[in-house]
């Protein structure tokens, strides 16, 4: 089973759940009345945002990609955060600490997530690391004694 069947599993069935409520609303307005587009905003943003960050979390990508989706499932939270503000009617001076509360949360997350590893941390930076040059230089060395022994096994014989 592929590493992004769960979190794209959760994101349909948060869509399908979604739309059949919002569905359901329409057809049936005294039993689903107080599910509204915001609900349904509310519930597919929700699900997905955190899939996403699900997804960051287990998935072993390189710092950069991993990064974005911790901003993308971000973004996605902060719409969550908008629906349910709309949803629920609540004063607007609450959107803005909400939106910083989860951006905030988030950034924590992407250190976590990456181990604070920049993204253009690259193999030269390893104990060890040999640049283009001393690799050459230590294939050459190689083959020359690969040269010397294969001579030498052959005036043996």
């Amino acid at each position: 089973m592929s590493k992004r069947f769960l979190p794209r599993l959760i994101v349909g069935l948060a869509f399908l759940a979604a739309a059949i409520l919002y569905l359901l609303s329409e057809l049936s307005p005294d039993s689903f009345g107080w599910f509204s587009l915001a609900w349904a905003g509310f519930l597919f943003s929700a699900a997905s945002g955190l899939a996403l960050l699900i997804s960051a979390l287990l998935t072993k990508n390189s710092v950069t990609l991993k990064k974005g989706t911790v901003f993308l499932s971000g973004a996605l939270l902060v719409v969550a955060a908008l629906c349910l503000v709309s949803a629920l009617a609540l004063p607007k001076n609450l959107i803005l600490p909400i939106i910083l509360v989860i951006l905030a949360a988030l950034l924590v997350l992407s250190i976590l997530f990456t181990g604070a590893k920049k993204w253009d941390e690259g193999d030269n930076h390893k104990v060890g690391y040999k640049n283009y040059y001393q690799r050459k230089a230590e294939e050459e060395r190689q083959t020359e004694k690969d040269k010397e022994n294969n001579s030498s096994d052959s005036s043996d014989s």
